[in-house]
């Protein structure tokens, strides 16, 4: 962390802003140990590689889920072999982290490769960082931040970004801070360690369905959210207003994690109960997604008619534009798939 972080703080047991820096060591370029103190409670948190740590006292549910994530937590290479998520497996992969989302085509981002599910995710991260219309002058929070590569992209258009998780993989981030600095904390995304109004975005890919009380997380969010600040999903799963939740998900809670399904209704609703003025949700492209998935894939040994399909539709646009009219209702009722989230405080 750098000392500037201070600025924005809050201690998460009294509410406390006023702390004391117990610094053990420094690079020159941020702290990477020591520790901050509440000059009010004195709760102390520490500072390891950089990276400052607030989950203290935190919850059960977050507890298990940190455990869950921290006892999976591998890359496999193309041989079978696992690594764990260590300093050095980070220097060893660190071309693969560099490279995330899309990838440097090599097998770790194809079909069952460690980073598969972000390799195919990246086409919608990529027009939504567009879209944003950034000046490289906001105060960006990531949750949920991961390997960070959301937050490496925002702090190079000059943003000054703090990238948050609960897990351990967040130590890779580590790795990009080279290219654009940001800084790195654990913490709860309920009970976040921040003043009032300190954003202007609040960005998280594939996050908040890991809560437990979503009307909660978003009462977090606009809290820590400037007045016309916004906060920006992608990657969330979503059920039809008709449709179970998957099995899969019971599997995942007895494991440890905290992997929900809410309804594109139930996001909404829990997002406007704690006041965000504007709520905007998008449908995004089935071709799009169809196409990603495919191309990440081996070539079968058979036609494959839905990517022609989806190639066709990408050639004509109004097509796509008419199908995706149609289909909006079913896919709500039904699966609705790709989508996105903004909320305007």
């Amino acid at each position: 962390m750098r000392e500037a972080l201070l600025e924005i703080l809050r201690c998460p047991a009294c509410k406390n802003r006023s702390f004391s820096l117990d610094e053990n060591e420094t690079d020159g370029f941020e702290i990477k140990s020591g520790s901050i103190v509440c000059k009010d409670c004195r709760a102390s948190y520490p500072i390891h590689d950089g990276i400052v740590d607030f989950l203290k006292n935190v919850s059960d549910s977050v507890r298990r889920e940190r455990k869950a994530m921290d006892d999976e937590e591998y890359i496999t290479d193309g041989n079978g072999n696992r690594y764990r998520l260590t300093e050095e497996t980070i220097q060893r992969f660190g071309s693969k982290f560099l490279s995330l989302p899309e990838g440097d085509g090599s097998h770790f981002f194809k079909r069952g490769g460690s980073f598969q599910s972000i390799r195919e995710a990246s086409g919608r991260f990529y027009p939504t960082f567009e879209g944003l219309g950034l000046t490289g002058r906001e105060d960006v929070l990531e949750i949920g931040a991961c390997f960070s590569y959301a937050s490496l992209r925002f702090a190079k258009k000059g943003c000054r970004v703090v990238a948050l998780d609960i897990s351990n993989y967040l130590k890779a981030a580590n790795l990009l801070i080279d290219v654009a600095y940001f800084d790195r904390i654990f913490s709860d995304m309920h009970a976040m360690p921040f003043a009032d109004s300190s954003f202007d975005i609040v960005f998280g890919s594939a996050v908040l369905h890991h809560s437990k009380d979503l009307k909660k997380a978003f009462g977090e969010i606009r809290r820590v959210l400037k007045p016309g600040g916004r906060i920006v999903l992608i990657n969330e799963s979503a059920r039809g207003v008709f449709e179970k939740i998957p099995p899969g998900f019971e599997e995942l809670e007895k494991r440890g994690f905290g992997d929900t399904s809410y309804t594109i209704p139930e996001w909404k609703k829990a997002a406007s109960g704690v006041g965000f003025k504007k709520i905007k949700i998008e449908l995004l492209s089935l071709a799009d997604d169809y196409i990603m998935r495919r191309e990440n894939r081996d070539p079968g040994p058979w036609p494959d008619f839905k990517l022609r399909l989806a190639r066709f539709l990408k050639r004509h646009r109004p097509v796509e534009a008419c199908l995706s009219f149609l289909l909006a209702l079913p896919r709500l009722f039904f699966r609705p798939k790709s989508w996105r989230l903004y909320c305007y405080k």
